[in-house]
């Protein structure tokens, strides 16, 4: 190894002059900033990344298909301002995570930063809670959207068929497939997963132009009218039981959390990117600001289109956007054919979701974080990838699925802590920077210098830790056992778990080393 390389445990008090980089061992064993071999092929280009971050966070369509979740909260104008403000302050929180992710490209992500910001003493316990955290999250991820776009493709079926009756196992069926065809294109399609991405990417850009005009113009033909600005801008309508408008609003930006909170997603794919310090960042604002952007767009023009709120609400459907597509184009064939175009690109982030918590599941491997460490952290030779690990979130899935098939209130329970867990794991990494001065990580080819980082950092870490509270309080009043938030208690549930796991593992876990080298 070069006089200017080497391997280090950081005490968390790096000069600014250190960069990360891949080193070279001898010829043929590269050693990248995990500090492991590189073992997986950098077949991703900067334009496949972008692609990539674009259909895993699909905001738009995610938001659209999970509309019910937050359409009581104030009526479209509640809706429109409550994503406004939560993408304005992800954004933050995306530039905070990018300068980690510029000095630390790795496929473990905040699993990684969480190990090093806080100190290799706290950090060793503090990263791998943070990497638990945010492989579970984006696992349950995956479980509600295959279940979203599985909801929706029964009930599509129905409006085309009025005879037949949704059943919850029609759904666990479509969840299934849905579940192990994204799988088995992760397992067996490697090298074919950059095109993929590329069409997925295309799908979710062209799809939502295509549901643009349609709706547009549709809305306003055939005795149709546009809904009225008052509608649409001004018209606060609480259908919460809370009496307080604040909080009513508060509490309906969790929607617009779940569908734009995911700015990490790409930073799990570092290590099948050439110069992932340069281009993890820009694929994460890429992201975030297209999907910002687009859902903005989407929302004002669906809004337009409704010609009848109080049926959307009082609609027995779990996929409300059927209706309010129904309403738009004035018929079953149109609802159907926009439904899909929300569908399908949803699909594509189930496989994105899997495809991220595979990646930190399989870091945590290969640090001995896990039960079966050498199986789950090894890279198959045939297939070059985290063959066992993608196999076991396959499973995970399913079992969901399972917990889906006996009780939808349980299942939403689980997967309604993505944004909980999400939320815990960016703060493990990013408080303790912060609280270090923003001197415990060297800066990278994306760095904030100044006052405007530490105002950066400290508007992202102080949303993370007020909404986190707001995360976990029940979505209507009065609260019963169908509608409580159960957040909380998974959360509280899923941390202790770890911990015990942490206790079983922490004789042979190794904390991830950091790969410095000079300038």
């Amino acid at each position: 190894m070069a006089q200017d390389e080497k391997i280090i445990a950081t005490d968390g008090a790096s000069s600014n002059s250190m960069q990360i980089g891949e080193v070279e061992m001898g010829k043929d064993v590269p050693i990248n900033a995990s500090g492991h071999v590189q073992e997986l092929e950098r077949n991703f280009s900067l334009v496949n990344m972008c692609a990539t971050a674009i259909s895993i966070g699909n905001c738009w369509a995610i938001t659209g298909a999970t509309i019910r979740l937050a359409i009581y909260n104030g009526g479209p104008p509640g809706f429109i301002y409550q994503f406004i403000t939560a993408g304005l302050l992800y954004l933050f929180i995306t530039a905070s995570l990018a300068e980690l992710a510029s000095a630390i490209p790795t496929a473990g992500g905040v699993y990684h930063w969480a190990s090093v910001t806080p100190g290799r003493k706290l950090g060793r316990i503090c990263g791998f809670f943070a990497g638990w955290w945010n492989s579970l999250a984006y696992t349950f991820g995956a479980c509600s959207l295959a279940a979203v776009s599985s909801e929706g493709l029964v009930e599509l079926y129905a409006l085309r068929h009025p005879d037949v009756t949704p059943q919850r196992w029609h759904v666990f069926v479509c969840y299934i497939i849905i579940t192990w065809l994204c799988c088995a294109l992760m397992l067996f399609g490697n090298r074919l997963l950059p095109m993929v991405s590329n069409g997925l990417g295309a799908l979710v850009i062209g799809g939502w132009f295509i549901t643009l005009i349609v709706v547009g113009v549709m809305s306003n033909e055939g005795g149709r009218r546009h809904a009225s600005d008052e509608f649409v801008w001004r018209e606060w309508q609480n259908n919460t039981g809370y009496s307080s408008g604040g909080l009513v609003f508060v509490l309906g930006m969790l929607n617009g959390s779940f569908a734009i909170g995911t700015p990490d997603c790409s930073t799990h794919l570092s290590e099948e990117i050439p110069k992932p310090e340069r281009n993890i960042p820009k694929a994460m604002f890429v992201q975030m600001g297209l999907g910002f952007v687009t859902t903005v767009i989407y929302l004002i023009i669906l809004f337009y289109g409704i010609q009848d709120f109080d049926t959307v609400l009082g609609s027995t459907q779990t996929f409300f956007l059927a209706e309010m597509y129904h309403q738009a184009t004035g018929s079953t064939a149109g609802a159907i054919g926009l439904s899909l175009v929300v569908i399908l690109p949803v699909i594509g982030s189930v496989m994105g979701s899997l495809l991220t918590a595979s990646r930190v599941f399989w870091s945590l491997a290969r640090d001995k974080a896990t039960p079966f460490p050498d199986t789950f952290g090894h890279v198959s030779e045939r297939w070059k990838n985290p063959f066992a690990s993608i196999l076991f979130m396959g499973v995970f899935t399913t079992v969901m699925g399972c917990i889906y098939l006996g009780s939808t209130t349980a299942f939403e329970a689980f997967v309604g802590s993505f944004v909980v867990l999400t939320t815990l794991s960016y703060l493990a990494a990013l408080l303790p920077f912060l609280l270090s001065g923003r001197r415990s990580v060297p800066a990278g080819s994306f760095f904030m210098k100044g006052m405007v980082g530490f105002a950066v950092n400290f508007i992202a870490c102080a949303f993370m830790t007020v909404w986190l509270v707001f995360y976990c309080f029940p979505y209507v009043y009065p609260v019963t056992a169908e509608n409580m938030n159960y957040s909380c208690l998974i959360s509280g549930g899923l941390t202790i778990v770890i911990g015990a796991v942490w206790f079983l593992r922490q004789g042979e876990y190794e904390s991830p080393p950091v790969v410095l080298k000079q300038e």
